[in-house]
Parts: C-alpha cells; structure tokens; sequence
C-alpha cells in the first residue's frame, strides 16, 4: 500500500500565527518547567542546619506552589530566628501544610512549632494529623507522646511513647528514661507505663538493673510467663551478664535456667555434665557450664574414644616448646556460702613430659581468691587416677571456677617451660558435705 504524506503549509498568515503562538506557549512552559525544577531541587538537598534564609527563599520565588521549599523556610526560620519572631515560620509550615496535606512530616514539624511558640492546642491537632497519616511510624507518636508529658497528661503520654518505641526499637532506652523520671519511686506504675509487651518488660527489667534495682528489675523478669522468658533470650543473657557484674550467681543461675533448654539446666551445688557425655556445645556463651577453647600448640576437646566411664572424656594434648598457662577450661558452679565440699575427678596420661604439668583449681568467683587445688597430672603414660580434696566457701561465696590450670616452671636457669603429651579428665564430681 502506497504511504501518503501530509503536509502543511505555513505560508498562510493563520497557520504562521498558529505556529509562533505554539512555540510561545512551549517556550513558557518550558521556563515554568524548568524554574520549578531548579526550586524544588534547591530546597531537596537544602540542609536546614547549614542552609541560609536566603538560600530557601530563593527555592520558593523559583517553586512557589512547591511545598517543600516553604517547609525548608520554615524550619531555617524556627532554628535562628527568637521565640517571639517564630509567627513566620508557622505560616510557612502552614503553607506548606496547605500545599501537601497528606504528608505527615509537614504535620508534625508544624505541631512542634506549634508548641515552640505555646500553642498546645494547636500543636496537639497538628501532631494527632501526623499520627493519623502515618500510624506505623516512630516519630509522630513520639512527639505527641511528649506533647502530653510536659502537659502532665501522662497515661496518653506513655500511650503514645509506647507505640513509638515498639515501631523503633532504638527509642526504648529514652522511653525507660522518661518512665523512670517519673515513677521511679512507684513500681506498679513503673509497670504499667512500660506497657504489657514482653520485649518491653524485658528489657526494661535490664534498664532496672543497670539503675541498681536489682530486686525490682528481678521481679519484673519473673512476672513473664516461660514462654515471654525464652522469647526474650537475647535480653536474658544480658541480664545474666548483669548479676554476674553484681556477684549474684545465684539470681543468674534462676534466670539462666529460665531461658535455656532443658538439657542446659543447673542447680546450685551441681556441676554440669561431669562426664562430659552431654551432647551440647562447650563454649564461650554457656555460662553455666564448662567453656572450653583452643591456644596455641595445644588441642582441647572432647574424646569420644576414651573414657573413665560413660563414652567420652575431655582431652589436652601438648606441642609445646616454650611456656603456655592459659589453658582456657573452666566452669562456674553456683554454691552456698560457708559450706564444705568434696571435689574429686578421674585424670589419665600419655607420654607426658614437663616441669609443670596441669591440675584443678578452685577458685573462689566472688574475689578471685584460690580455695583449694589438685596435685599435677601425673608424667609419663598413666591409667585412669582418682583425685580427691576438700574445700570451703566463704562467707558471701556464691559460685566457684573450676579451673585447669598451669602454672609456669621458668626460673633465671630455665626461661623456658616446654610440655609434650597428651591428659584426659572425667567423671569430675563435687558433693556438699554440711
């Protein structure tokens, strides 16, 4: 099929005319188009902190229905201008309000302002629109939130600071801040402007502690149910950590075995797994437990292939040519004060060859002090040996460290403490004998 091709002549005065007015109306368009970009781009990457009055006005005369460039007029207005000249960035958050009346940002920056000039009432509407626009959000609650606390209207206050939290984790800290100003001397309040969230009353359970209201915090932790406890792990080992800083063993064993699996849990004047037949990890985050980590030239774990009694045994095998002490086996054991023990375990060797060999040590977790130790692991190749000693905890002795330990041989003559071989320990075990 044959194209045809139209064409238009504009030799005829009207069709002239037609095309001038044309290329007037693109060309006009295109200034407006291209004002209004340079305007809204100016007052995009406007920062109010560096930005001059002059800088964000001149993003207005260039996109004056943008409003965007009357908000960064106002906020520059709010930040350098006095109290009493504050009326003029309150119309331009107005209008930029006016302009774009479903952005929540322009709401809640004109509600503080609002509040900034001492209009509560204004502020307080201003702020329920941000919150109504973007209910997901942190920070319009937050602000209503402390819109009513400095009006003393603190159950909607704590209300709206709770939602805020909840949508950003990082705000809890300052929730717990505000809470503890004001209730501090009233725990069930306390309480109840944390709110029934577990994660809240979790963490706030921590933030009592580190305030040293242990008793309180504790006693927050354990109005959760089993369930809240376990969820809320994370937040428990902290808490852990906390009272072990504090030398309450006992209370972290509690709340140890509350957020641990079964198979985990201890009791105070138990040691764990003395046979080490339990198949659970041997590391740094098992607190209660043994915590068992390689050094260098040495190897440290566990035998599946020889044993006292049951089917495994813990194993130190030796290589080393200079000095080693930090043996890193351990574990801490919640006791009572003032009470008499029995500790004993089965020890064998193979080939080993040193001036110092390695032994138990009690040491006592509260101050460090040492309350009793083995003898050395016997030199040379030996069957299973039982040892045996006695001990006592001290006064506010909560918990020991059960430790291997080596101590050095070096001297002026010998600046070196080699060892070579291989020790196996089991069937550690300790009995309270009064």
């Amino acid at each position: 099929m044959a194209h045809e091709i139209a064409h238009i002549s504009v030799r005829k005065l009207p069709a002239k005319i037609l095309l001038i007015l044309l290329l007037l109306a693109a060309g006009v368009w295109s200034y407006f188009v291209v004002r209004w970009y340079l305007g809204n781009t100016l007052a995009e990457y406007f920062d109010p902190n560096e930005g001059t009055l002059d800088a964000a006005h001149l993003a207005a005369r260039l996109a004056p229905d943008d409003p965007l460039a009357h908000w960064r007029i106002a906020q520059v207005s709010q930040k350098i201008l006095p109290l009493d000249q504050q009326v003029s960035a309150i119309g331009e958050y107005e209008k930029a309000v006016s302009l774009s009346p479903n952005d929540y940002r322009f709401w809640m920056t004109l509600g503080t302002a609002q509040e900034q000039v001492g209009n509560p009432a204004q502020a307080e509407l201003a702020l329920k629109r941000a919150v109504a626009l973007a209910p997901a959000y942190a920070y319009p609650h937050w602000y209503l939130g402390n819109l009513y606390l400095r009006s003393g209207r603190y159950d909607e206050a704590f209300a709206e600071l709770r939602l805020a939290s909840q949508a950003d984790i990082e705000l809890l800290p300052q929730l717990f801040n505000l809470v503890w100003e004001i209730y501090s001397n009233d725990p069930e309040a306390l309480k109840t402007a944390v709110g029934e969230s577990s994660p809240a009353r979790a963490n706030f359970a921590l933030y009592l502690l580190g305030r040293d209201r242990a008793d309180e915090g504790l006693r927050l932790w354990n109005g959760l149910s089993g369930e809240e406890k376990r969820a809320n792990k994370d937040v428990g080992d902290q808490i852990i950590r906390n009272l072990i800083t504090k030398l309450r063993y006992h209370d972290a064993l509690q709340v140890w075995n509350d957020i641990m699996s079964e198979k985990f849990h201890t009791q105070i004047d138990q040691l764990f797994d003395g046979s080490f037949e339990e198949p659970v990890a041997y590391a740094g985050d098992t607190i209660f437990g043994w915590y068992v980590k390689g050094a260098p030239m040495m190897q440290i774990g566990i035998d599946p292939n020889k044993s006292h009694s049951g089917e495994r045994s813990l194993r130190l095998v030796f290589q080393v040519r200079t000095n080693i002490q930090d043996l890193n086996a351990s574990q801490l054991i919640a006791v009572t004060p003032n009470k008499e023990y029995d500790f004993g375990f089965y020890v064998a060797t193979d080939k080993l060859e040193t001036g110092s060999a390695p032994q138990i040590q009690i040491v006592d977790a509260n101050t460090g002090e040492a309350l009793a130790q083995s003898q050395m692991a016997p030199t040379g190749t030996n069957d299973w040996q039982a040892n045996d000693f006695s001990f006592k905890t001290k006064d506010k002795t909560q918990a020991i460290m059960l430790k291997i330990v080596r101590f050095t041989c070096t001297n002026e003559d010998n600046p070196i403490c080699p060892i070579f071989g291989s020790v196996w320990y089991d069937d550690f075990s300790l009995k309270r004998t009064n």
